[in-house]
């Protein structure tokens, strides 16, 4: 069972993946690149969203809504050396929609054909493509029809996250869904995604569908143990890896000197800011007067100040986990 780390806008930079690295997913993902700008040869999309030492364990995503622009993005990807190259069809945002974007792309079934039909000839047979959807968006509500786009062109994986657009992350994600298409004839990679936050949970859903793999994504977010407690889980039914106040500490001030090396003082100590909680979360009833120490914590500017801050952070005696 292969595990891979969702792209995540504004969360899986180079400092977040060198974090995920030290868990051993099986693929990592950039943020994801908007086809427009890249083709333009954008410095900040190119040097900063794009950066990483590892290309064979490190994939990208593409978004855009004209077949052109991502036609020329994925060959810009590639000529960049990337060979894992995913293309959006989930994002629910606004910003990303109203321009025809990420899942209403799911209605936009002759653009991805024909895009595909021109595109996989011009590729090096090296570079795998690969789509990221959802169950559904507005009047769309026939995934399947992706999963035989996906046959056609015989793609690297599709993965699928078990809400529709118009859900956003509300709710629970349809496993129900994800298990149906996941059993249907295929002869690309099926991976499943929504909702995988604890390791019973996940092998629960894996029993239930037939999938080559899944994608953790928020589940991460302050919890990167949890990708090895995931394949634990499924491998064994037992955990060994254990998240602990102390390594939790150690993470966050690597996490926060990565950042650090990578953009620079500044971004730095408010970069880390969106992190700090989810890091923390779960020894919230250990750490006396927790919402005011984090708090302070997050509006402090001075990076020496910051780490100071994290270093001196104590649970209560008698609680330590």
């Amino acid at each position: 069972m292969k595990i891979y780390v969702a792209p995540m806008s504004g969360i899986t930079d180079y400092s977040f993946r060198k974090i995920m690295e030290k868990f051993n997913p099986d693929l990592l993902f950039t943020e994801m690149v908007n086809a427009n700008l890249l083709n333009r040869e954008n410095d900040a999309t190119i040097n900063e969203l794009l950066k990483c030492d590892d290309k064979e364990k490190t994939g990208t995503q593409i978004f855009g809504s004209n077949k052109n622009e991502l036609l020329l993005g994925i060959l810009k990807l590639e000529e960049i050396g990337f060979k894992k190259i995913n293309i959006n069809m989930g994002c629910p945002q606004p910003k990303i929609i109203r321009n025809g974007a990420g899942s209403a792309l799911l209605e936009n079934y002759n653009l991805m054909d024909e895009l595909f039909s021109e595109l996989l000839s011009k590729l090096n047979s090296d570079t795998k493509i690969s789509i990221k959807i959802r169950t559904g968006y507005k009047n769309f509500n026939n995934p399947e029809i992706f999963l035989d786009l996906a046959n056609k062109y015989n793609l690297d994986f599709i993965c699928v996250h078990g809400r529709t657009q118009n859900q956003f992350y509300s709710g629970t994600a349809n496993w129900e869904i994800v298990s149906n298409l996941s059993k249907l004839p295929r002869n690309t990679e099926f991976f499943g995604n929504g909702d995988l936050f604890e390791p019973k949970f996940i092998k629960e859903q894996v029993k239930k569908c037939n999938l080559d793999g899944i994608m953790l994504s928020r589940g991460v977010i302050g919890n990167p143990w949890l990708i090895a407690q995931a394949r634990e889980f499924l491998q064994t039914g037992k955990i060994k890896t254990v998240k602990t106040f102390d390594n939790t500490k150690e993470i966050v001030l690597e996490h926060l000197e990565n950042i650090f090396e990578n953009k620079g003082e500044i971004k730095a100590v408010l970069e880390i800011n969106k992190f700090l909680k989810p890091y923390f979360l779960e020894f919230r009833d250990e750490i006396f007067d927790f919402k005011n120490k984090i708090g302070k914590i997050i509006v402090e500017k001075n990076f020496t100040q910051k780490q100071n801050l994290i270093k001196k952070l104590e649970i209560q005696k008698g609680e330590l986990k």
